[in-house]
């Protein structure tokens, strides 16, 4: 056992800090929840470990930072997801699993441990996701009511006050970064996907001119984050640890590019399109059909600027995947030039 989960064992068993683990809850969250809990399953994710609960206070859901983890990018987007269904999340008429407990504790300087956990209500009985959809014109139908599900989203937080700050976007910093994607010698510049790369960061300040404002993007949007409730009524967005200010189109070029290979895009990009649009203006948001191809082309070498990013700091065959997509869809993405 390593010295790191050592510690976060001793204190783990004394009732300190954040959850690290499904079976022993740390003091508060005991205090918050008092009773007979049961756990009715946990498992392990890529950035972050889960479990559910039966308990007198409701169903619980426990997202939290393993025993040993020391991960500060995850600790930093469970924060995120945190303090938007603190701050913001009841803000909006957008349905959200609400928040019932969260702790954050980094770790004293020169001695980080990044632990945390939030709890939210557990939504699984009362809800189906995408697996639920069967066939393929439900699977289109359910796709297109995603698209209208972020429209809403980003109709209600469209250059809202409250993006500034630690929500704000800093436009030149994405320019600056966008600049050094370009320029790092793992940009490939002689392939198809490095002339990509260095053609998105040449035209971004461009692009971004050419955008109508700024929302809250969720970050990582596509079907898996939504749940459909089983008695109706709108669907929820989930998972907010990648929110953040951004253009309109960034969300929209995540989900039609980075999501979908090239023949689905073909197929249902217009559908998807067309149901975003739509819900913008039922929203008091009204674009064209241009001024929305802008807003997608600026999303569009955000995601392959991003994307490139991930892939750099050792993403894996997922990302890797999305990376080609994201460079294939910009070389063929004329139409949507400004």
């Amino acid at each position: 056992m390593t010295r790191a989960r050592l510690a976060d064992w001793w204190d783990m068993l004394a009732g300190r800090g954040p959850a690290l683990s499904a079976p022993i809850w740390p003091r508060d969250l005991r205090a918050a929840f008092p009773g007979p809990r049961r756990r009715v399953e946990a498992w392990v994710g890529e950035g972050a470990a889960f479990a559910r609960y039966a308990t007198a206070h409701g169903p619980l859901f426990l997202k939290y930072l393993p025993a040993g983890w020391r991960d500060e990018r995850a600790f930093r987007r469970l924060a995120r997801e945190a303090v938007y269904l603190r701050d913001l999340a009841p803000l909006s008429p957008v349905p959200h699993a609400p928040l019932r407990h969260l702790a954050l504790d980094p770790g004293p300087p020169g001695r980080r441990h990044f632990r945390a956990h939030l709890v939210t209500r557990d939504l699984t009985d009362e809800t189906t996701g995408w697996g639920a959809f069967q066939t393929g014109a439900g699977r289109e139908a359910a796709l297109r009511e995603v698209a209208r599900l972020l429209a809403r989203h980003h109709a209600f937080w469209l250059n809202r006050p409250e993006l500034r700050g630690e929500w704000g976007w800093d436009a030149q910093r994405a320019v600056r970064r966008a600049q050094r994607a370009a320029t790092a010698p793992a940009s490939g510049g002689t392939s198809p996907q490095g002339r990509a790369v260095e053609e998105a960061a040449r035209l971004l300040p461009t692009l971004l001119e050419q955008t109508q404002g700024l929302t809250l993007a969720h970050g990582d949007i596509h079907a898996g984050q939504v749940l459909w409730p089983t008695t109706g009524g709108p669907p929820v967005l989930i998972d907010y640890g990648q929110a953040h200010a951004a253009p309109l189109g960034e969300d929209l070029a995540h989900l039609l590019y980075v999501r979908l290979d090239a023949a689905d895009r073909a197929r249902l990009g217009p559908g998807v399109r067309e149901a975003y649009r739509a819900e913008l203006a039922a929203h008091g948001h009204p674009l064209t059909p241009p001024r929305l191809a802008a807003e997608e082309r600026a999303g569009l070498a955000l995601n392959l600027l991003s994307t490139t990013r991930q892939a750099r700091r050792g993403g894996g065959s997922g990302v890797r995947e999305a990376l080609r997509r994201v460079a294939e869809a910009w070389g063929e993405a004329e139409g949507l030039s400004p």
